[in-house]
């Protein structure tokens, strides 16, 4: 969690007006108390009205306004796949408003450019049934990072392959979620089903942006890749 973030969601935790100890906000934030004394140090330094002293607790007196929006990646994922849900499966009206509020969050995403509706990494079609498994923030954090990811996977007569593939997007049907990206073996896109990949392992070798092999080229022609 990068400091900004860390400040604000310290903020957050003291608004309730309570009176908090150093080692349970430590252990909220995933900091060390020592930390949490320099981030409440540098917050009383910026003139916020926090009381309290080491070994005793700490509380914020009076209110304090947060920015209108301060999400980290994985709320801003959760926002926007919520959206996009809405997208598809709302009334004309709800669905509009869903793209509106989509614009007014790329908006707001400031330590990276704003990508365009097409490349998007998070879309859907229908509630997935299927919960996605613990390896999917990894996939999303490759995602973001523009990240190689080796897959150890089994197509659906039970055959294992071992792939190399940039992950472009992810996306949710009626059985579950999708994987879409560039196989570097097969030189092409493919679309791997979650639930059949045995092993996924990020790795740190990272990929060029090329047009050809982007999520906005796979939507422009989806339909035409080969299934896995």
């Amino acid at each position: 969690m990068r400091r900004a973030d860390r400040l604000l969601d310290l903020i957050a935790r003291l608004k309730d007006r309570k009176l908090v100890v150093a080692e349970q906000l430590a252990e909220q934030l995933e900091v060390s108390v020592r930390t949490v004394y320099r981030d409440i140090a540098t917050l009383q330094a910026q003139g916020l009205p926090i009381d309290g002293q080491a070994g005793l607790g700490y509380m914020l007196r009076g209110d304090v306004n947060l920015p209108a929006l301060t999400l980290s990646h994985d709320q801003l994922d959760a926002v926007s796949l919520g959206l996009a849900l809405v997208e598809w499966i709302g009334d004309d009206d709800l669905a509009q408003a869903a793209v509106s509020a989509r614009a007014k969050i790329d908006a707001t995403w400031s330590d990276q450019p704003t990508p365009a509706p097409s490349q998007r990494h998070l879309l859907a079609r229908e509630l997935p049934h299927r919960k996605a498994p613990p390896f999917t923030s990894s996939i999303r954090r490759a995602i973001r990072e523009r990240r190689i990811i080796k897959l150890d996977y089994a197509s659906q007569d039970g055959n294992r392959s071992a792939r190399d593939v940039r992950p472009l997007g992810l996306r949710s049907f009626h059985a579950g979620w999708l994987l879409i990206a560039w196989c570097n073996h097969r030189d092409a896109f493919r679309v791997f089903r979650l639930d059949r990949i045995l092993a996924c392992e990020l790795s740190k070798q990272t990929f060029p942006f090329e047009a050809e092999r982007e999520l906005s080229a796979y939507i422009s022609e989806r339909g035409k890749p080969a299934p896995s």
